[in-house]
């Protein structure tokens, strides 16, 4: 989080995608979940503890009061960064092959093999502006009448690039 206002327009720096970054190491198992996902958070934690070597887990969860989003809806928001590629899931598991997308899985994740996935009863796609509307911390990147800041505007198309390198990766692209 960082400071905004006239001067700054909070954080300039891509994210960095720390599951990504460990699954670059040889021989680690990595997992990338939610405990909203509950079957995938838990087949992640007893894949990591059988694994014979390193393991991590990253684990998305909100932080209320920062985040600007109420005790009771850190599951569904949880669930709304998947589905709005801000945090898709994957498993990272080195035993399963001897190539990238043997070992990438994105099960868990809607509509796996589109861009942005489209909630049924929609006419449009969920994307990363989407779930940025729902927390308070990106309040101030939206104008008066609730168009999103060119750094959202950024930040989606960054979530989207993510997301394609993954399918690549996985073998879906």
């Amino acid at each position: 989080m960082a400071a905004f206002g006239k001067d700054s327009q909070g954080k300039r720096e891509r994210r960095k995608e720390l599951a990504q970054i460990c699954f670059m190491h040889p021989e680690v198992y990595v997992a990338q979940t939610t405990a909203a996902h509950i079957n995938h958070f838990y087949r992640a934690v007893m894949e990591a503890n059988d694994y014979p070597g390193p393991a991590v887990i990253n684990v998305y969860t909100t932080c209320q009061p920062e985040h600007g989003v109420p005790d009771c809806n850190s599951s569904r928001q949880a669930k709304l960064a998947v589905e709005s590629r801000t945090f898709p899931l994957f498993i990272y598991d080195p035993r399963k092959g001897e190539k990238i997308r043997e070992h990438l899985s994105l099960v868990g994740n809607p509509a796996q093999k589109e861009d942005w996935w489209t909630p049924p009863k929609s006419d449009r796609p969920l994307t990363f502006v989407d779930f940025a509307r729902t927390e308070g911390r990106f309040a101030k990147q939206f104008d008066n009448d609730g168009r999103p800041s060119s750094a959202l505007l950024q930040a989606e198309k960054e979530r989207l690039q993510n997301w394609h390198m993954l399918q690549e990766l996985a073998g879906l692209r």
